[in-house]
This record gives C-alpha cells, sequence and structure tokens, in this order.
C-alpha cells in the first residue's frame, strides 16, 4: 500500500527552521562520519532544527535539536529517499543503530540518510559523549523540551524535507528531490516508533504521510500488537532477544505488516560494536582524523566476521561477540520497504522462529530453528549463542577439526555456502551485493582448512527475490560425538575478550578522569 496525503481538514505540520550550529571547540559534529565520504561521493552536514513541538495533552513547547544529513553528492545518484534514524539512546548517548549496520547498501543504492536526534538523553548529560558535555560552545542553543515532545519532533523532521524553511537540508540536491522520508529504529527507538504508529498517527491524522514507511527493528519485548490499522507501510523486523512465542500469523495482522525474524541474530552484536570501538570510538575520544578508503574498507572487512576467523572480540558480551550477520538482513528489509512504499509492492512475511516449551528450538549446534536463516547459519561454523548476554551474544567458533570433519574440504564447504547464499537473494532475505560480500567471506574459511587463501569460483548471484528453478540441498549434519568437550579454543577467545574489554574500560575511564 502506498502512503496518502493527509485528511484536507487536519492542520498542517509545522516545518521547523534549520540553522547552521557554529564550529564550537571541536570543529566538527559529535556521531559524524568516521570515515571520509566524499571517494564514495557523498557528503554530510549537522543542521539544528528549532520549533514549537507539541505532546500527547496538546501542551506544547519549544525546541532546537540537531540532525546530521548524509546525502550523495550527485543529484544522478540520489534514490529520492530520506531514512530517518531515530537513534538509540539505551547508553543514555547516541547509537545509530540502523545507519551503522546498512551505511554500505544505503551508498550503494544513493539513499539520504539522517541522524536524528529525537530525545533528551542524546543532547545532554553523559560526559564527552553527549553534545553539551562533549563541544559545550557548539552546542549551547540545544534545548530539548523532553522525549512526551519526541514524536511531533520527529515528525517536523520529517516535514523539513519535504517543505524546508530557510535552509534546504538537502543541499544542492535540493528538497524538490525528496520522493519519500522513512523512519528506522532499533531497540528502545524501535519502542517509541512502535508507540508513534500506535498512539500518535491515529490521534493526529495530520502527520499521516509525512513519514511514509518505518521499520521498527528489535523492540522489547518483540509485540506486534501496535502495528493493527497502521496507515503507512511498517516492517518489523526482530532478533532472537525478541522472540515471542505468540502464535500471531503475520498474514492475518494488517495488509500495511510486515514480519521478518532472523535466527541466531542477536539484539546488538559483533557489527555495530566493532565499528563504535574503532570507528567512531577514536574519533568522539581522541579526535582522530577521519579513515580513509582503505581504512574503512579494512575495518568492515573485520566487522563482517561471521565466525569463519577467530577473533578474540567473538566471546566478548554486548561490546562486539555475536557475529550472525543481521547487517545483511536490515540491509535487505530497508530496501524492501523503500520498494514497498515506491511502487506499493510489499515483502513477504518470513518464516517464524520455531519454539519448544515456549523457549526458541535449537539445532544440535545450540542455533536457533525457524526464522528467516542467513546463509552462516545453515552452513554453520560455529555456535551463536545469541541471547546470553540479553543485548548481546558470544559468537563460539567450531574447531578447525570439528569444521573438517563436518565438510571435509573447503571446496565442499564453499559450494554448500553457494547454495544457501542462492536460496536467500532468490528468497529476497539477502541482497546481492551482500551476498558477494558474504561469498568472499566464505572463501578467506580455507584457513580453517589448513589452506592459504585459495582462489575460489566467481561468485554470480541470481536474481534478487525470484524462484530459484531447483531447490537448495539440505545442510549437513555434524557428528554429535566429541563437540561438547570443545572448548578449550572458544575459552581462549574469551578470556582474550575480557582482558581486551578490560584494557579499553581502563582507557575510557582515565580519559574521563
Amino acid at each position: 500500500m502506498l502512503a496518502f496525503d493527509a485528511p484536507a481538514s487536519a492542520a498542517p505540520v509545522p516545518s521547523p527552521t534549520l540553522s547552521v550550529p557554529p564550529a564550537g571547540l571541536k570543529g566538527h559534529p559529535l556521531w559524524d562520519s568516521y570515515y571520509d565520504l566524499a571517494p564514495f561521493g557523498y557528503e554530510e552536514q549537522e543542521l539544528f532544527v528549532s520549533g514549537t513541538a507539541q505532546k500527547a495533552d496538546a501542551t506544547t513547547a519549544p525546541y532546537t535539536t540537531r540532525i546530521i544529513v548524509t546525502r550523495p553528492t550527485d543529484p544522478a545518484a540520489f534514490n529520492g529517499t530520506v531514512l530517518l534514524d531515530w537513534v538509540n539512546v539505551t547508553a543514555q548517548f547516541e547509537n545509530a543503530v540502523d545507519t551503522m549496520l546498512t551505511r554500505q547498501m544505503l551508498m550503494r543504492e544513493g539513499f539520504a540518510y539522517v541522524h536524528v536526534s529525537a530525545q533528551a538523553a542524546g543532547i545532554c548529560c553523559t560526559p564527552l559523549l553527549t553534545p553539551q558535555t562533549w563541544d559545550p560552545v557548539r552546542y549551547a542553543a540545544l534545548n530539548h523540551p523532553g522525549d512526551e515532545y519526541a514524536f511531533d519532533m520527529c515528525t517536523q523532521v520529517a516535514q523539513a524535507f519535504k517543505a524546508p524553511q530557510g535552509i534546504d537540508p538537502m543541499g544542492a540536491l535540493g528538497s524538490s528531490s525528496v520522493q519519500r522520508v522513512l523512519a528506522v529504529g532499533q531497540s528502545q527507538s524501535a519502542n517509541e516508533l512502535a508507540d508513534y504508529v500506535k498512539t500518535w498517527l491515529p490521534a493526529h491524522p495530520e502527520a499521516v504521510g509525512i513519514i511514509d514507511g518505518i521499520e521498527v527493528h528489535g523492540n522489547v519485548p518483540g509485540d506486534k500488537s501496535f502495528v493493527t490499522g497502521s496507515p503507512i507501510p511498517v516492517l518489523h523486523l526482530l532478533s532472537d532477544f525478541e522472540a515471542q512465542d505468540d502464535g500471531v500469523d503475520p498474514d492475518a495482522v494488517d495488509p500495511n505488516y510486515r514480519l521478518w525474524e532472523i535466527a541466531g541474530a542477536s539484539h546488538s552484536d559483533f557489527f555495530i560494536g566493532y565499528q563504535s570501538v574503532f570507528g567512531h570510538g577514536p574519533r568522539v575520544i581522541g579526535g582522530a582524523a577521519k579513515q580513509t578508503p582503505a581504512q574503512f574498507d579494512d575495518l568492515m572487512n573485520a566487522a563482517g566476521n561471521y565466525g569463519e576467523v577467530i577473533h578474540p572480540l567473538l566471546g566478548t558480551c554486548t561490546l562486539a561477540g555475536a557475529t550472525l550477520p543481521m547487517h545483511y538482513a536490515d540491509s535487505a528489509a530497508l530496501h524492501q520497504l523503500n520498494v514497498w512504499v515506491t511502487t506499493g509492492y510489499a515483502p513477504p512475511n518470513g518464516p517464524r522462529f520455531a519454539f519448544d516449551n515456549g523457549a526458541l528450538a535449537a539445532d544440535q549446534y545450540g542455533n536457533t530453528l525457524g526464522g528467516i536463516r542467513m546463509p552462516p547459519i545453515d552452513v554453520p561454523v560455529a555456535h551463536y549463542v545469541s541471547t546470553v548476554c540479553q543485548l548481546g551474544g558470544i559468537t563460539v567458533p567450531f574447531t578447525d577439526s570439528e569444521i573438517q570433519g563436518l565438510y571435509k574440504t573447503h571446496a565442499a564447504y564453499y559450494a554448500l555456502m553457494k547454495q544457501r547464499t542462492d536460496q536467500a537473494v532468490a528468497d529476497g532475505w539477502l541482497l546481492p551485493p551482500d551476498a558477494i560480500d558474504l561469498m568472499r567471506r566464505a572463501c578467506a574459511a580455507s584457513v580453517r582448512f589448513g589452506q592459504a587463501q585459495s582462489e575460489c569460483p566467481a561468485y554470480v548471484p541470481p536474481a534478487f527475490n525470484t524462484p530459484l528453478e531447483l531447490p537448495a540441498d539440505p545442510a549437513p549434519q555434524l557428528a554429535r560425538t566429541g563437540r561438547a568437550g570443545n572448548l578449550v579454543l572458544p575459552l581462549a577467545v574469551l578470556l582474550l575478550a575480557v582482558l581486551l574489554r578490560a584494557v579499553l574500560a581502563s582507557r575510557t575511564r582515565s580519559l574521563s578522569a
């Protein structure tokens, strides 16, 4: 279903005033891109957003918050979609989870994406990590009246991209190039967006159609009733942590609802944590220069580990740990949501998680059954302990001998990964460029077979979201004998990770002193 205009009788949503912040002490925004955007054909601009917002009881208050707009420099590269990331503030500072997970896809496909400081905790006052403590000169003018005003503030931010007042947030591209505005939020931010759909839009018909579609990513505890009667498309993306044995048939919830449950994924994962520590961390805490494209590629190569190579952070709770590639699923979800809003063609619902006596069912390796299955969970090289840390998980890699016993040769493993990857692309769960990246990593897993980096057959993905001519073969079965006792390597990985985490914490404390 396509987004539609608000009823003619509703008062229009006001467009806020945009302004350029002062240079301040640092000379650049907090949580700006940690890598140079120009080689990718992108630029960023921080803007202050000022207006008068209302809360549910119609009480009004003035506000000034901020956004960071990342947009293509070439008008021909812009796909017409602006994605608002309602950034997460669970840690009492901002974490742009979904744009961190999907930025490679967003740049590939020509999105403009926006860091939205929607909540008060993101403005002040955690030391060193919130704007008004990090650069009190640059951010002195920010004034958040409270989270009860955030729904209207976010709607006004969206309106600024469709009908700007003063400064155009799209720069040289111009707001006339904006065809649709989407919003996304993860965890606590997902709960906010779920409430936005459930309570704000029904009570404020003038807001309907300002945001054209929403991805609710990982609301806790995974409630699905919020979307009944939604006037706009909503794609609901969940990990193992939000799994609920609720018996809900997503096909019966609402025509504007789609549910994707990703087997083996954690609420927070390695891909997010690695970028936070080694990407944003040095720039925010130490004032590091933006990374070069080569440095960014190296960082992303490390961050995208799915357990195919050993890394000391695989056993680190919450900070990193969980490596089931949710970033691929999130990228596909936002791509499909954009297609849905643009064309009216909705993606399918994914299969539901499997349960055993109310708990997630697991296979012989301890990995989740049911749900949408990224290839590494069907052709496993690790146990994805997805909920052991509540908001995070860890990855327990199989030993080299176990992997060799399961697949015999790297060529056989690569062939099985290709089958599962082809199926995920054909089913619409995995984008072709991400499939190529995944198969590049599967090729690098040759080291687990005692081989040097080997040449692998070039991977060419099938047509996206188009049935394959032949079904894939079933995944292999790992012999049960010897599996439980092989804990030396995982424990060593965990010990190294704990030591590294202690060092990082010590450094953070010393910087805060």
